[in-house]
C-alpha cells in the first residue's frame, strides 16, 4: 500500500466527519496497485462536513483555503467568513508544489501548482458533494445518483469512491494527463453493472456522445 495513502487516511481517519479518497488514488486504491504517478491527494467529502474538516485541519497547523476560480483562492481564517463559490478547498502545510502569490485583496491569493508528485502528507484537496440518506449525487447533475454502498468502496478499511463514479468526473476531461490511463486500467477492472452504470450516466450527461460511451458498452 502507498504510504501516501496510510499517512492521509490515518490523519483523517476516525474523526468527526465521511471522507473518501477519489481522483486517481481511489482507481489505485479499486486496482490495488499504483498504476501512475499522482500530482497530490484528493478526498471527497460531504458539504455538512465542511467547517468541521476546516478547523480539524488547522489544529493539525495547515492553512486552509477555498478555491473561487480565475486561478484564485481565499484564504480561510474564520470559518463565519467563506466565500463558497466552488465545491472545492486545498489544506495546506510547508508544500513545496503549491505558489501563493498575495493579491490586493485580503485574505485573495494567486494559486499555482507546480506539476510534480506528492510525497508528503502536506496537501490535501477535500472536494464536497451531497448525498441522501441512501445515495450519493453527483455533484454536476443530482439526477445522476448511486447507493451509497456502491458509491463508497474499501480497500483494507480506507475508504474510496467507487471507480465508475471517478470516471464520470473525469469524463469532462479525458485529454487532462493521466485520465484515459484510468479509464483504460479501471474499465477492465469493473463489473458488467458499474460498467452499465457509467454508461447511462454518460448517456444523460453527453446526450450527443462521448468516446467512452462506445467502450464501456
Amino acid at each position: 500500500m502507498n504510504s501516501l495513502i496510510l499517512d492521509v487516511n490515518h490523519m483523517l481517519k476516525n474523526k468527526n466527519f465521511e471522507y473518501a479518497f477519489c481522483g486517481g488514488y481511489a482507481i489505485d486504491l479499486f486496482l490495488g496497485q499504483i498504476t501512475r504517478k499522482h500530482k497530490d491527494v484528493d478526498m471527497l467529502a460531504y458539504w455538512k462536513d465542511r467547517d468541521t474538516i476546516i478547523e480539524y485541519m488547522w489544529t493539525l497547523g495547515f492553512e486552509v483555503y477555498e478555491m473561487i476560480g480565475g486561478g484564485q483562492a481565499h484564504r480561510i481564517t474564520d470559518i463565519n467568513n467563506q466565500m463558497r463559490i466552488k465545491r472545492n478547498i486545498v489544506a495546506v502545510n510547508n508544500c513545496d508544489f503549491i505558489r501563493l502569490e498575495p493579491t490586493e485583496s485580503t485574505d485573495i491569493y494567486n494559486i499555482d501548482f507546480i506539476p510534480v508528485e506528492q510525497t508528503e502528507p502536506n496537501f490535501i484537496e477535500f472536494l464536497f458533494n451531497d448525498k441522501t440518506e441512501t445515495d450519493f449525487l453527483y455533484a454536476r447533475d443530482h439526477y445522476v445518483k448511486r447507493k451509497l454502498d456502491k458509491s463508497i468502496l474499501f480497500n483494507n478499511e480506507i475508504p474510496y469512491l467507487a471507480p465508475e463514479i471517478c470516471l464520470l468526473y473525469k469524463s469532462t476531461d479525458t485529454d487532462r494527463a493521466g485520465y484515459q490511463h484510468d479509464y483504460d486500467f479501471a474499465i477492465k477492472a469493473m463489473n458488467c453493472e458499474q460498467k452499465d452504470w457509467l454508461n447511462q450516466s454518460l448517456k444523460h450527461m453527453f446526450p450527443s456522445g462521448h468516446k467512452w460511451i462506445e467502450r464501456t458498452e
